[in-house]
This record gives structure tokens, C-alpha cells and sequence, in this order.
């Protein structure tokens, strides 16, 4: 950035330190806007996992007894208050450790 301050040549600048144009815009952009080089915080795209406590839920997991992931959608439901598919409740049993994948 202080070289482009200095010489106010865009073109130059990029083919002095072998980055692209748009990359020296956005620099420049969010400098501008923030006063400051330090990026803006990355927004999370994609929905919200749905089962919105995790240590609750690992807790409703050990003291809920089962033999399939699907005994647990009703019980879930019933101690929660709200439904969650069986690819949720797949997913959330996989983040505390709970699934074990089988050796093919």
C-alpha cells in the first residue's frame, strides 16, 4: 500500500509485487472504508445446524438408551421440544464422537 501511495500507479504497483489488480482494489477498498489493512470477519454461509445445544444433546445421548440413530428421533423430540431429521441427528452424533463408520 505505501507504494501506492507513493506512485498512484495501479498498474505498476501489481507487476511490482506480482499481484493481480482486483486484489490491489480490494486493499485499497477496505482501506477506505475501514482505515485500517486488517480483513473484515468471514461470514458463515449455509443454514444453521439445527440442534442448537451440543453439550445438552451429548448428554441426552448417554443417558438415552439405543440400537439405531433413528430410536432416537422421538425421544429427541419429546425431550427438546422441536424435530430434527435423521441426517441432523446423524450429524450431531458424528460432532461428539458418537459414530462409528465401518471398515469396508
Amino acid at each position: 500500500m505505501a507504494a501506492y501511495r507513493q506512485t498512484k500507479h495501479k498498474s505498476n504497483v501489481c507487476k511490482q509485487f506480482n499481484i493481480a489488480r482486483s486484489t490491489l482494489d480490494e486493499w485499497i477498498s477496505l482501506e477506505k472504508n475501514t482505515k485500517d489493512h486488517k480483513p473484515l470477519p468471514a461470514t458463515r454461509n449455509g443454514r444453521r445446524f439445527s440442534i442448537k445445544d451440543l453439550k445438552s444433546f451429548e448428554e441426552f445421548i448417554d443417558s438415552t438408551p439405543y440400537h439405531q440413530i433413528k430410536d432416537l428421533l422421538e425421544p429427541f423430540e419429546q425431550h427438546f421440544g422441536y424435530k430434527i431429521s435423521y441426517s441432523i441427528l446423524w450429524r450431531g452424533l458424528d460432532k461428539i464422537g458418537k459414530v462409528k463408520k465401518q471398515k469396508t
